[in-house]
């Protein structure tokens, strides 16, 4: 087991909008295990975000989740549903996960 992987601790479900033909609706994609914390402030400013809506979440590489995808989380200090804006792929070395830079609603 990866070390990074002790601190999937979060279920977060994973919505995500469907085409057939010409009508979308949006459907469930499943959960999965994470790690999510708030971003650095330098971080938010850098991609034009504002610093209390911009957070990471660190997940497995084989995770189901796309650009546009709605995250998700019913409970706990972060309880809220994101967006997904950003998706990286790290693979070197003996921590292989994805990192989710995602923006809260705050409606």
């Amino acid at each position: 087991m990866s070390t990074i992987e002790r601190f999937y601790t979060t279920s977060i479900a994973v919505s995500r909008m469907n085409w057939t033909n010409d009508s979308g609706a949006i459907g469930s994609q499943g959960n999965f295990m994470g790690h999510i914390q708030q971003s650095r402030p330098d971080f938010a400013e850098s991609i034009g975000e504002a610093w209390g809506q911009t957070f990471l979440i660190w997940c497995a590489p084989e995770t189901n989740v796309k650009h546009g995808d709605s995250l998700t989380i019913a409970s706990g200090a972060y309880a809220g549903t994101y967006n997904v804006k950003n998706i990286s792929t790290n693979v070197t070395g003996g921590n292989p996960h994805l990192e989710l830079v995602v923006i809260k609603d705050v409606a």
